[in-house]
């Protein structure tokens, strides 16, 4: 355990393996095909190869081209479809990466009801109406949509519905192994396949060598290049294959980090060691599996820290057959699943479908349970699973699991916790979200949580169980009412005093008129060392104590209709790496939010919506990421920003798109510029 792989941000062994394959020239090749103008009509390329040859990274390398995302297309969109699909699982994926706007959404639907958000309509529509929903926003727009590993002509003809055709130079990207599927959905008599080979002895002595050995020359010590060279006959020119030389869950499944790490401790395979806690433990297990290839990042936060990781299908079957070895784990899926009455069930992965254990299954050893699937998960009776630690459910409860560590309910549509919640006394996570849950009388008998939300606090005596849980470090709390009482706005400040020595990220929701500044003016002790804020609610301005939050790395602000002057102390918070002013983050006036030399020392990522912003020569010399989302007008000094390394705008304005992209263009760093038209 030592810190070789302690530091997470490892891009860019990914970034500089994919360019040493000889991928060049066939990123270029697809890059013209998805540019020509002589096809102004829907054109579809397919991508075609066995596993392992790296048609995902080839794909990815288009998508991501600066020129694609440079405002070419109006929509881009990414889907991972793999063999144990759901084709309403899917609409609704596309339908959040083109940014429908909820009404639009109630309009197919024919609902106007105004207490259903976004999640709730997609996941009481039917089909139909999630195609119409997306062929409605698609039409007469220029789209990109790449469907990744598609299995099967079924799959492809069930997706191609929803691409509407037009003369807009439409192009959808489909990645497959399997040459029906490539012949099938390729346009124009098979013109647009492109078929992968596996890489040559030399290219494939190359990458090897850039995997294994050190920078700058990575050469091979000549005494070890004929070892070399035998296990690379063995790779067949698979470049998966030579950099894994160097979960269970399903295949192309996108894992959350935290999500995983915490499954690991609460299931008792990852625990302290030596001094270190078990989340630093977990987090280096992850970061060497990551540097291994063993797992794939998919997505990084602003600090380049990795949010999500997925597990290439060749790796996947290794796994599943290791595991059915050992028997760590039994699959359900599609195929019904009978278990030999002997073996001992410790985890169990539902993945939806019609399977089932055959009756009588005994499950009294049961450590784990994931569910996946949309319907009823096979397990009945949750109190015969005394020895149950961790639970993971996508839209059921349960009932008094005594080991239980971790609760995960996020993506449900659960709304309420059940009364016996409370006999959890060994529960650390309970985890909810974007929908808040209410919760019964008595959870201040769980000790050891440690991390809490979204919670809804609908009265005084919520709060004061709240503050009880003096071992928590991560709270998420929507305050329910539009006009608080003023006993509610005492009880949130001394909720906030009792937690200030544990309390390390903090979010706080509510969406009434009345103010929270009084509330947390008078927090006292503060919680000062707290690493992540987040508030969507009335201020006015800042408590005097944020001034003080020297470990605050985070900050999110909504609605919160601060004043000018507030910048400053913002400024001068000597940790501070994001900041997201959102919609209402400031008063509406006519000044701009000004950036000058002085503060923001360590700022990387700044996202800002409506605000009239201007950045002063020499201002936030740190920022790499600028997001833009609807500006009220033309966004003054970015030129002066001379870290920049990507600037991303979203609005409806063509001409405040172009100037944005003129400026990146001629800018001293030459950032990225991902520019999209966003409706309104």
């Amino acid at each position: 355990m030592t810190d070789r792989y302690s530091d997470p941000r490892i891009i860019g062994h990914f970034v500089e393996e994919t360019q040493l394959v000889g991928i060049n020239q066939s990123r270029d090749t697809l890059i013209k095909w998805v540019m020509d103008e002589n096809y102004p009509e829907l054109t579809t390329i397919s991508l075609v190869g066995f596993g392992g040859l790296g048609k995902t990274t080839l794909a990815k390398l288009v998508y991501d081209d600066p020129i694609i995302v440079g405002g070419h297309f109006q929509s881009r969109v990414w889907i991972a479809v793999s063999q144990n699909y759901s084709i309403k699982e899917l609409l609704k994926k596309i339908i959040r990466q083109i940014s429908i706007n909820e009404q639009q959404i109630r309009d197919v639907f024919g609902c106007q009801d105004a207490s259903l958000n976004t999640e709730q309509l997609l996941n009481i529509m039917d089909e139909s109406q999630l195609v119409k929903t997306i062929r409605d926003h698609l039409h007469g727009k220029r789209y990109m949509i790449v469907f990744d590993d598609v299995w099967s002509t079924e799959a492809w003809e069930s997706l191609r519905i929803v691409l509407p055709p037009g003369k807009e130079r439409s192009r959808v990207i489909v990645t497959t192994r399997i040459e029906e599927v490539s012949n099938t959905s390729c346009s124009r008599n098979r013109q647009f396949i492109f078929k992968i080979s596996p890489l040559s002895p030399e290219q494939s002595w190359e990458l090897f060598c850039r995997k294994v050995f050190e920078a700058p020359e990575y050469s091979c010590p000549r005494e070890l290049e004929n070892v070399g060279r035998e296990i690379l006959q063995k790779c067949d020119g698979l470049p998966l294959a030579i950099v894994t030389i160097g979960g269970i869950f399903p295949e192309d499944y996108e894992i959350c980090r935290k999500r995983l790490l915490r499954r690991w401790i609460a299931e008792g395979i990852v625990s302290g060691i030596g001094g270190f806690p078990a989340e630093k433990v977990a987090e280096r297990c992850f970061n060497e599996l990551v540097s291994r290839s063993l797992v794939q990042p998919s997505e990084f936060d602003y600090n380049g820290t990795i949010q999500s990781c997925r597990v290439h299908d060749m790796m996947l079957d290794v796994i599943i057959s290791t595991s059915r070895k050992e028997n760590f784990v039994v699959l359900l899926n599609e195929h019904p699943t009978i278990s030999p009455q002997h073996q001992k069930i410790r985890r169990l992965s539902w993945q939806g479908g019609s399977s089932g254990l055959v009756p009588n299954t005994d499950l009294s050893h049961l450590r784990s349970f994931t569910s996946f699937g949309e319907d009823v998960p096979p397990l009945k009776d949750y109190r015969k699973q005394r020895l149950l630690r961790a639970i993971d459910l996508e839209g059921y409860s349960i009932g008094d699991l005594q080991n239980l560590e971790l609760l995960d309910i996020t993506c449900t549509d659960i709304e309420e916790l059940p009364n016996s919640i409370v006999k959890l006394q060994k529960l650390v996570y309970l985890l909810a979200g974007p929908m808040e849950f209410e919760f019964p009388k008595g959870i201040r008998k769980l000790k050891r949580l440690a991390t809490f939300g979204r919670a809804r606090a609908h009265n005084v005596h919520s709060l004061q169980e709240i503050g009880q849980l003096v071992d928590l470090q991560k709270l998420a709390i929507s305050f329910i009412g539009s006009d608080l009482s003023l006993r509610m706005l005492e009880e949130i400040s001394d909720m906030l005093s009792k937690l200030n020595g544990s309390l390390r990220s903090l979010k706080i929701w509510h969406w009434g008129h009345c103010s929270l500044k009084s509330a947390l003016d008078e927090v006292a002790p503060p919680p000062l060392l707290l690493c992540n804020l987040w508030i969507q609610s009335r201020l006015d301005k800042l408590p005097p104590w944020f001034a003080s939050l020297k470990h605050v790395v985070k900050i999110s602000l909504s609605w919160t209709l601060l004043q000018l002057e507030d910048l400053q102390v913002l400024g001068n918070l000597p940790a501070l790496v994001y900041l997201n002013l959102g919609l209402d983050s400031f008063v509406n006036n006519d000044e701009d939010l000004v950036f000058d030399r002085e503060g923001f020392a360590q700022l990387k990522f700044l996202e800002f919506g409506e605000q009239n912003v201007s950045f002063k020569v020499g201002a936030v010399r740190s920022l790499e990421i600028l997001k833009i989302f609807r500006p009220s007008k033309s966004v003054n000094g970015i030129e002066h920003l001379h870290g920049l390394k990507e600037v991303h705008i979203y609005t409806a304005n063509e001409n405040i798109i172009e100037m944005v992209k003129n400026i990146a263009a001629n800018h001293s760093n030459r950032p990225k510029c991902f520019a999209e038209l966003f409706p309104f």
